[in-house]
């Protein structure tokens, strides 16, 4: 019996889709348009789904990833993401037996390595981590052995950790690494194992890893802050009682250094949260617009499907008249709008592959994990979940609406005067309102980030961009030992760039603007001093004529000079911003800092002030900052630079063959010396709008999206309205209404859902674009500016859309029409 039964529903199952089929085949231009609308509503939910689930959702490759912790410091309420070398020690004694963290480690990362193989020098990023690193992050290499106990302790041998990435690109994946000895920097370093590929989307970019060794002197510093703490919670230990743990030392070392200074607290937080920073509300923002799209596929293949059934309405009659249940038509057409909606998952699929691919491509540079993006099967799975709910969404209302009219009522209907039935169009007029208020909310979201991203890219950043080549050059260590030499290989450097044809300005810095810098606490003469109290600064170090080559005024004073070497008084430049800060209302020239860190105490005389730039990004005010002539550098801040500066030529105009030559000039010097990030200013300027032309770009597209559904909606609602009026329009055309009449009722009646859709989707506007206050610049949400011009643009397009209808039935003949 109840193989029978599934016999039975397996027959009848067939026989619907075999139907449905046959039926989409008679209306290929309804298939096509219905797939087409479906397919791109749900290849870009499951391309989205993908992005999030490798981004947000996939857990990090470590062994309990939750109880991994990022232990910093917050300073009157702000974050303090660095901690000093003896905080670090202090807290290292909270791990073990009955204290908070099982292991805590430190790390300096992004460090530059000179890595040498044959005469060919290669600058490759890393990190410096304590032995405890990959214990406390829970990873082991895939290949050899992680670092010992006593391999970060002062005079222990030079190993190394190679990334999966630097192990393929340079050693060709070969296994006999592990055991042999590269050269970096100058010395020595045994190769002890490789890491897995999955940790190089965690790594932050850094493609390998040897100790950080500390003295025990060094460990006793508390004023230089450089390292990223990280630790693993101890069992039942909860991130709040961990804070209070890491609160209690801070307060003790506060008691008992006077000097330490006020407002410092303890934090500790999820290094998984860390890792994805923003990119959880901008991957949100994208799949909730995704979804908007989503919505108003589905709404429009809705009205498609109803707007069909109208004319399959008297088919249903007569069935049901026949002895067909409700039901039983019901199941037909939800069979039939799942056909539609497989079929449109299958294309799906297709297209999402592609969209991910432009995703990552198009993605910009931070966005953690997105090259692990992939069509998996979980993603497969989603995406029939999908179909499945498409196939609900728009087959169930058209199949309650065309099935529930008495099949009397219907064939009256269908006669001569008959027009559709008012259940009906009030239902078409819903959707298109939905649709048309859902397309109105993201273009609004979508031109509040156009003009957002305009703002931004017009602003003035206190820098000229043009025409500007920079290259960072690295000057070993074991060559080049002191500032003295450093000092007289850059200005040979120097001589070699200035000589290039059409260079007409040649510097060097530490770090180019819109890119992050060391920061420094310090303080002004007769101000108060101690740690607490120090005004945080970002510390550039620059050689003379920096600033007339990267186009930033002097305001003030003057430049460096040839003869601000480390024979000469010290002397520093700050900008506008730090100079309100300290000086208020005052002339800062002539005045003096002191305190960028503890092995340079001398003061600093103020010989220049300089307009403000946009050192973090565009989008956000400058910041207080002080520049130092690099003959000057104290030998902490030297070290910490690892002799490395930018290059940075002023050229007549912009030409790719700029770029070789400044390689052979520096070459010229010395031809072992690595340069990479060979760019230009223009080039970094842009990488800084980079999330937010993504943002825009996706969200502009999405939107584009939106109005061609919209608009393929409202043409569907006059096209229908126009053939179910065609012996109304016949009528009155005989008793004399005029083409401008018929082209008023025409509009009056089509545009009426789409005005009130417009008013709608304002108020919804007004609410979803606040979500985007964090991603606007210069322009705040809900600005009427904008809405307005959407609301205009929609209306525009709808009326444009309503022309061919109108053409169509001012062409209706009065004696076809009655003769029909």
């Amino acid at each position: 019996m109840p193989g029978s039964i599934i016999r039975s529903i397996r027959e009848r199952l067939r026989q619907d889709i075999a139907f449905a089929a046959r039926q989409l085949r008679r209306s290929p231009s309804f298939a096509l348009t219905a797939a087409v609308t479906l397919t791109i509503g749900i290849g870009a939910t499951a391309a989205m789904s993908s992005v999030i689930e490798a981004v947000l959702l996939r857990p990090l490759p470590f062994t309990q990833p939750d109880r991994v912790v990022n232990i910093h410091l917050t300073r009157n309420g702000s974050p303090v993401p660095i901690a000093s070398n003896l905080e670090f020690a202090q807290w290292r004694a909270l791990a073990g037996t009955r204290g908070a963290f099982t292991a805590i480690a430190a790390s300096v990362p992004q460090t530059s390595f000179t890595l040498t193989r044959g005469q060919s020098p290669e600058l490759v990023r890393g990190g410096r981590v304590s032995a405890d690193y990959l214990r406390v992050l829970g990873v082991h290499p895939a290949s050899g052995r992680g670092f010992n106990a006593n391999e970060d302790q002062p005079g222990a041998p030079h190993v190394v950790l190679l990334s999966h990435r630097l192990w393929v690109r340079d050693y060709a994946s070969s296994g006999a690494i592990v055991g042999q000895t590269i050269r970096m920097d100058g010395d020595a370093y045994t190769v002890i194992g490789v890491m897995p590929a999955v940790f190089d989307v965690v790594s932050g970019g850094d493609e390998l890893w040897a100790p950080l060794t500390l003295s025990p002197t060094q460990l006793q510093d508390f004023k230089a802050r450089y390292l990223q703490v990280v630790g693993r919670l101890a069992p039942d230990v909860t991130l709040s009682q961990a804070t209070s743990a890491v609160d209690r030392v801070e307060r003790r070392l506060s008691s008992e250094n006077a000097s330490w200074g006020k407002g410092y607290a303890g934090l500790t937080t999820l290094y998984s949260e860390d890792l994805i920073g923003g990119a959880r509300a901008r991957l949100y923002l994208l799949f909730g617009a995704v979804a908007f799209v989503l919505l108003i596929a589905c709404v429009n293949v809705a009205n498609l499907l109803l707007a069909r059934g109208s004319a399959r309405a008297r088919e249903m009659a007569v069935r049901a008249a026949l002895g067909a249940s409700r039901s039983r038509l019901i199941e037909q057409l939800l069979t039939e709008a799942a056909v539609l909606s497989a079929g449109a998952g299958a294309l799906g699929i297709v297209l999402a592959v592609v969209l991910v691919r432009a995703v990552i491509a198009l993605s910009p540079a931070g966005l953690p994990r997105i090259e692990q993006t992939t069509i998996d099967g979980a993603v497969v799975a989603v995406v029939l979940v999908i179909a499945v709910a498409c196939s609900l969404m728009v087959g169930l209302l058209p199949a309650l609406r065309i099935t529930g009219s008495a099949s009397q009522t219907v064939l009256r209907e269908g006669g001569r005067g008959g027009s559709p039935s008012r259940s009906r169009t009030r239902t078409q007029n819903l959707l298109v309102v939905s649709e048309v208020a859902l397309a109105v909310a993201l273009l609004s979201g979508a031109g509040l980030l156009i003009r957002s991203a305009w703002a931004l890219a017009h602003i003035d950043p206190g820098f000229d961009s043009r025409n500007v080549f920079t290259a960072q050059v690295v000057l070993p260590v074991a060559r080049y030992p002191g500032v003295r030499d450093a000092t007289q290989a850059y200005r040979a450097i120097h001589d070699q760039v200035a000589a290039i044809p059409g260079v007409r300005a040649v510097a060097f810095t530490s770090s180019l603007p819109l890119t992050p810098s060391v920061r420094s606490g310090l303080g002004a003469e007769g101000q108060p001093m101690t740690d607490g109290e120090r005004l945080i600064a970002d510390i550039r170090l620059v050689s003379p004529g920096y600033f007339g080559a990267m186009g930033i005024a002097v305001q003030a004073g003057r430049d460096f000079a040839a003869m601000d070497d480390g024979a000469a008084p010290l002397v520093a430049i700050i900008n506008e911003a730090l100079a309100k800060k300290l000086w208020p209302g005052q002339r800062a020239v002539g005045k003096r800092i002191e305190g960028m860190d503890p092995s340079h105490q001398h003061f600093m005389t103020v010989v220049g002030v300089i307009h403000d730039q946009r050192d973090v990004s565009l989008n956000q005010p400058p910041l207080p900052e002080f520049y130092i002539p690099y003959g000057q550098a104290p030998a902490a801040l030297w070290s910490s630079l690892q002799g490395s500066l930018i290059v940075v030529a002023k050229t007549q105009k912009s030409s790719a063959a700029n770029v070789p030559r400044l390689d052979r000039a520096i070459a010229e010097v010395d031809p072992t010396l690595p340069i990479t990030n060979v760019t230009t200013m223009d080039q970094v300027r842009q990488s800084s709008l980079a999330t937010s032309h993504f943002n825009t770009l996706l969200i502009s597209l999405l939107g584009g999206i939106a109005l061609v559904l919209a608009v393929v909606g409202v043409y569907g609602l006059i096209a229908f309205s126009v053939s179910q009026r065609t012996w109304e329009i016949g009528v009155r055309t005989a008793l004399g209404a005029t083409p401008a009449m018929i082209a008023g009722s025409i509009i009056a009646r089509g545009l009426a859902p789409v005005g009130v859709g417009v008013a709608v989707g304002v108020l919804l506007a007004l609410t979803t674009t606040r979500l985007l206050r964090d991603q606007l610049f210069g322009v705040a949400p809900g600005d009427p500016i904008t809405i307005a011009a959407i609301v205009g643009a929609m209306l525009v397009v709808a009326v444009l859309a309503s022309v061919a209808p109108i053409r169509r039935a001012l062409r209706i003949s009065p004696v076809e029409a009655l003769a029909g």
